[in-house]
């Protein structure tokens, strides 16, 4: 029978025990909990701003920044791009850097001009993105909600800039208190938009499934315990 090589040396009591064990993480993956895959059935951006306030005292989220429509709700990883408010070239170049699937974030130098619109948002549902966010302004309302294409955005002007390009795809973002890169993870619903940092995802969904089930118990002690909501949260 041939030994078990531990990666660190010695063979122990502990390290046989543990030896192919889960993770923390690994475990709760495979537990019926939330993941990045059923984030959105299962989860709000609330939740996530408040797993996000827990671990690192910032909510993340994108201020101001609203869907078109409340019926909009998406999930995924973003692509990053910036770019001056009187320059919608820049997005349009944008929406061909990213992945089938990806997010395009777009921040803007200010709210003055719109710098996308319903044939942006025809060209990305086309390419396959799942959604634009805007920190800045929109326009094309009425053909955004007919194409059904998730669009949010600080603010909505008609006028608009010109197609220049003199932006920057793909780079890091700052934006208030948020350093926003892609690869983060977005989730965007009717309350808002919330980044969660690539490297901090898995402990994002460890506290996020840890706030759903405490906010689960409390809804059951509420409603058939009536137990007042000032005892439970420790008032």
């Amino acid at each position: 029978m041939g030994l078990i090589v531990m990666s660190k040396g010695k063979i122990t009591p502990n390290n046989i025990l543990h030896f192919n064990k889960k993770s923390k993480v690994e475990e709760d993956r495979d537990c019926d909990g939330i993941t990045l895959d059923n984030i959105l059935e299962r989860a709000s951006s609330d939740n996530v701003s408040d797993a996000l306030k827990n671990l690192y005292g910032k909510s993340g989220l994108l201020k101001y920044v609203k869907p078109l429509s409340n019926d909009f709700k998406v999930a995924g990883f973003i692509r990053t791009a910036e770019t001056n408010s009187n320059d919608w070239g820049t997005g349009v170049k944008a929406i061909y850097s990213c992945d089938e699937d990806e997010i395009l974030l777009i921040k803007c130098s200010n709210n003055d001009y719109a710098i996308w619109g319903g044939l942006a948002s025809l060209a990305a549902l086309t390419h396959g993105l799942k959604a634009t966010v805007i920190i800045g302004s929109s326009r094309d309302s009425e053909d955004i909600l007919e194409l059904g294409y998730p669009v949010f955005s600080q603010e909505i002007q008609s006028r608009a800039g010109f197609p220049l390009n003199n932006g920057s795809i793909g780079e890091k973002l700052v934006s208030d208190d948020l350093v926003i890169e892609t690869g983060d993870f977005a989730i965007c619903d009717m309350d808002g938009v919330v980044i969660i940092p690539k490297d901090k995802i898995d402990e994002v969904l460890l506290e996020l499934n840890r706030i759903k089930k405490f906010e689960e118990d409390c809804v059951k002690k509420i409603r058939d315990e009536n137990i007042r909501m000032d005892v439970l949260v420790g008032l």
